[in-house]
């Protein structure tokens, strides 16, 4: 078995996966978040409930906050176009949840059966 090296755990946030909007008619980019950063996307949150394998349960979180978070997420997660949390605020409705969904997803915070699917806007 091969040990973990430094380098490989810092690159692990540049792994982007491009994700198609709907809405847009266009890709953006988007990468995995780090551990800070999910820190800082759960801090906005605030407390919520796990499931059984330890992932928060999204479904209990106040919405507005929860709002709050995914446009966050979708900030700190968006390779291309980077937008800041206003223009991010800014983005048709539905889209930077969507995106934030999928970012969480791509950092290992829940698979595409735990979270609640919903139709892309």
């Amino acid at each position: 078995m091969a040990t973990l090296t430094k380098k490989e755990i810092l690159e692990g946030k540049n792994a982007t996966q491009t994700l198609f909007i709907e809405s847009y008619d266009a890709d953006v980019i988007i990468r995995p978040l780090t551990d800070g950063e999910l820190t800082g996307v759960f801090e906005v949150i605030g407390s919520i409930p796990l499931n059984t394998d330890g992932t928060p349960n999204l479904s209990e979180a106040d919405i507005t906050k929860n709002l709050r978070a995914l446009q966050l997420a979708t900030s700190l997660g968006m390779v291309e176009p980077a937008l800041t949390p206003d223009e991010v605020a800014g983005m048709k409705f539905g889209v930077p949840e969507y995106i934030g969904t999928k970012i969480l997803e791509l950092s290992g915070m829940a698979s595409t059966r735990q979270v609640k699917k919903k139709e892309e806007p």
